[in-house]
């Protein structure tokens, strides 16, 4: 009798930890392929060609976001969206030594170590449009 119940236990635990495993969140979101350093050699409609590195991590706020640090060569950093290979940069504002750069309309795509991004960025009333070709190093 008392090993019927052994066992019993012993397969009752077994499907618990089963299920507890099937329930767990994804352990490798898409923002993976992202996360890095990069050279970027960057083109802009009004300041012409940029050549600088970025570092991509993981935010701490959502499982979908990264931050991009040193986004534009503004030496500040933007978070982006990411879902499957692409990325959304949503309108947000920059602060680097008193300066504000608002962030816009910004999307990107990744393609193994090749990341692209576009993106439109104003200075009061300046703005120009820029496109990024980012290499994983």
């Amino acid at each position: 009798m008392k090993t019927n119940s052994f066992q019993f236990l012993i397969m009752l635990s077994g499907m618990a930890i089963l299920l507890s495993l099937g329930c767990q969140k994804d352990k490798d979101p898409d923002r993976l392929a992202f996360l890095g350093s990069y050279s970027v050699i960057e083109a802009c409609s009004v300041t012409g060609n940029w050549e600088y590195n970025i570092s991509i991590t993981e935010s701490t706020t959502d499982e979908d976001d990264i931050v991009i640090n040193n986004f534009g060569d503004f030496g500040g950093s933007i978070r982006a969206t990411v879902s499957g290979k692409g990325l959304n940069i949503p309108a947000q504002t920059v602060n680097v030594n008193g300066t504000a750069f608002n962030i816009a309309n910004g999307t990107g795509s990744i393609n193994g170590n090749l990341l692209t991004m576009s993106y439109t960025y104003s200075v009061g009333a300046d703005s120009e449009s820029c496109s990024m070709t980012c290499t994983k190093l």
